[in-house]
């Protein structure tokens, strides 16, 4: 006998996938634990391939079951957007916008724009998925994200995406405003690396040009501290001898200058800039074109509004 394969069980499969597990799923979906294993059994009978390893402790993709859940999140979500389309009326701004981050530190950038997207157009709803460029590209190409956001160094290698710079980075080295390195003269790039480096968890271009200025002084880069999140940086550098490169659309640090200390030309970092990449082989929808617009006002328009002073947490 065949099932056809519908979007309820669609949805029924992306959660189990989520949850990692049949019973959160079927609670999450406010089913019963055998009609979502009936769900699951149907689809695979239908497409004759196994969606789920059954472990002993939840369920895991199999390589097939991530290629179906991958196109299924798509098809959900261009569904998803549809209906609230024909609800509300075509002349309305609404849907959904699904915004890559890499770093995931990167977002705060962009935050003078999201916050007028929210004020302006409450009925779309936005979602920031942090991660590496390497993670997040494939998914951009796929056409699970919208854009990326983030840096240069990354973005640029990826020939399949259309790649607008929207400022330069500028870069210094971040510390607490009484560390031991303020007091001195002309500190050195040695000197910096005598204290506790902390790095981003997702930026793999990063690591590797910051451990490129280790080697050029003979030693070897080993983290002492490894996050995204950029209020755990502002707190471990406000509270330990740690340092940190950060990257800066206002080439005078005045916001960050207020809560720590700046000091810049001493780490020989890249030249890197905050950029925007897209897809062509996707459409682009009504939502993120007016995102797209607020974006490039604020950073390339007539009035633009950067290099600027970011109020937020930054990193």
């Amino acid at each position: 006998m065949k099932h056809q394969i519908d979007l309820r069980r669609m949805r029924y499969i992306v959660e189990v996938a989520r949850a990692e597990a049949i019973t959160l799923a079927a609670e999450t979906l406010g089913l019963t634990q055998p009609a979502v294993t009936r769900s699951i059994a149907e689809v695979e009978e239908e497409l004759c391939v196994r969606l789920f390893h059954r472990m002993p402790r939840g369920m895991r993709l199999t390589d097939a079951g991530q290629r179906f859940v991958q196109h299924a999140k798509r098809i959900l979500a261009d569904v998803d957007d549809l209906v609230v389309e024909m609800r509300d009326g075509v002349e309305a701004i609404n849907g959904r916008l699904r915004i890559g981050s890499a770093p995931g530190t990167d977002i705060q950038n962009a935050l003078h724009s999201l916050r007028t997207l929210a004020k302006d157009h409450p009925a779309i709803r936005v979602e920031i998925v942090a991660g590496s460029a390497e993670t997040l590209c494939p998914r951009l190409v796929a056409g699970e994200l919208n854009a990326i956001l983030g840096a240069s160094s990354y973005l640029e290698r990826w020939k399949e995406l259309e790649v607008t710079r929207l400022c330069r980075f500028h870069s210094g080295c971040m510390v607490r405003k009484d560390h031991p390195l303020t007091h001195l003269e002309q500190p050195t790039e040695i000197d910096v690396f005598a204290w506790p480096l902390l790095v981003p968890e997702s930026v793999d271009v990063h690591h590797f040009q910051v451990a490129q200025r280790y080697a050029a002084n003979g030693l070897m880069m080993q983290p002492h501290y490894v996050t995204d999140s950029p209020y755990l940086i502002r707190s471990l550098i406000r509270h330990s001898n740690a340092w940190h490169v950060h990257h800066n659309p206002d080439p005078n640090f005045a916001a960050l200058r207020e809560d720590f200390a700046i000091l810049t030309g001493i780490v020989q970092m890249p030249t890197r800039y905050f950029c925007m990449a897209t897809s062509p082989a996707h459409p682009k929808t009504a939502a993120f074109e007016l995102f797209e617009r607020i974006l490039f006002d604020d950073f390339l328009g007539p009035d633009a509004k950067y290099p600027w002073t970011p109020k937020s947490p930054a990193s």
